[in-house]
């Protein structure tokens, strides 16, 4: 019997994904712990066995994980890996100067975007200025009460959140698929759904894998790659997509839109495709006021990710030496 320690927060609610998977986990020891430096001591220490931990407190922690010789073995599947704007309008029915409150550089840029040279005018604010933490479901509830009484016109959370925080205003999916939103794409800041499962040196992922997701953990790893490659002025203003399909509906899709680089990539030479599994990659970044977007994309097969990953990068990083960056920037 596995002794599990969960860390939660509201944007990643690991507690919520276990209970979940209660019946995967009947007879596992389940305890909740406070922070994730007591997470890392006490599964250092022996006194746990697996510690879930939210992965952007992991990747702001590695040197925890580096110098107790923890690792990251796993990662719980990602059900919702994408904000939604919790407004009466939705994304490209914003008011002009509509006040919007949002946390993430990049979702604020993916707002600001539109087609041609001229930015949409939105007034994009950050929680703060308002004196709320946008990881409160307290303050999200202010938030949304805001909406109603007309100070504010909607917010950006992780969709995760809108259930936990008890909110009931009409929210809006920003999703990364251009053709569902209408024109509009928004690439997800990384980390959002993400939550990894934490052990000491030589423990064997299979003894989890009947409630652990390889997708995920593929997701992390992805994340991971891009942002150490990636020079650390951009970390705030990236979006890094990722997704696992099985090749019928890739083909689907881009013959209905009509997308030759895809179509190209899923046939070989000789025209013909194979049934193997597909990654989903795309990384985007947008200067300041949205009217210059830059990124990269790539479709392959799954059991080339960790080759592709690396040429890609290489390709990333010649991109963004001709990203330019404004003077505040």
């Amino acid at each position: 019997m596995d002794r599990i320690g969960v860390l939660s927060s509201l944007s990643h609610h690991c507690a919520a994904r276990i209970d979940a998977l209660a019946a995967h986990l009947s007879e596992n020891d389940i305890e909740h712990v406070e922070s994730f430096i007591q997470g890392c001591e006490n599964l250092d220490q022996g006194e746990i066995d697996l510690f879930i931990a939210p992965s952007n407190l992991v990747w702001d922690s590695k040197e925890i994980l580096s110098n107790k010789g923890l690792s990251i073995v796993a990662a719980l599947q990602r059900n919702h890996p994408f904000h939604v704007l919790v407004s009466s309008d939705d994304p490209w029915h914003l008011k002009a100067d509509a006040i919007i409150l949002c946390d993430e550089k990049i979702i604020q840029r993916q707002l600001l975007r539109r087609r041609g040279k001229i930015p949409r005018r939105l007034d994009i604010r950050n929680y703060s200025e308002f004196d709320l933490d946008s990881n409160s479901g307290e303050d999200l509830r202010k938030a949304q009460q805001m909406i109603n009484e007309g100070e504010i016109d909607g917010f950006v959370i992780p969709r995760g959140c809108y259930s936990l925080a008890g909110l009931n205003e009409r929210r809006h999916a920003m999703l990364p698929d251009a053709e569902e939103m209408a024109g509009m794409r928004f690439v997800p800041a990384p980390f959002v759904d993400l939550m990894l499962v934490l052990a000491r040196q030589g423990f064997h992922p299979h003894i989890i894998q009947s409630w652990t997701n390889n997708e995920a953990k593929n997701a992390w790893l992805v994340t991971k790659a891009i942002l150490e490659r990636t020079p650390l002025e951009f970390h705030d203003r990236i979006g890094i997509h990722y997704r696992q399909r099985n090749v019928g509906p890739i083909l689907e899709e881009a013959e209905r839109v009509k997308d030759l680089f895809v179509l190209e990539t899923l046939h070989d030479p000789e025209g013909e495709v194979d049934d193997l599994l597909r990654y989903e990659i795309i990384v985007e970044t947008i200067n300041e006021d949205g009217t210059m977007t830059t990124g990269i994309e790539r479709v392959g097969p799954v059991d080339k990710l960790y080759v592709d990953i690396h040429f890609m990068m290489n390709d990333w990083n010649s991109i963004l030496e001709r990203m330019p960056l404004s003077e505040e920037e």
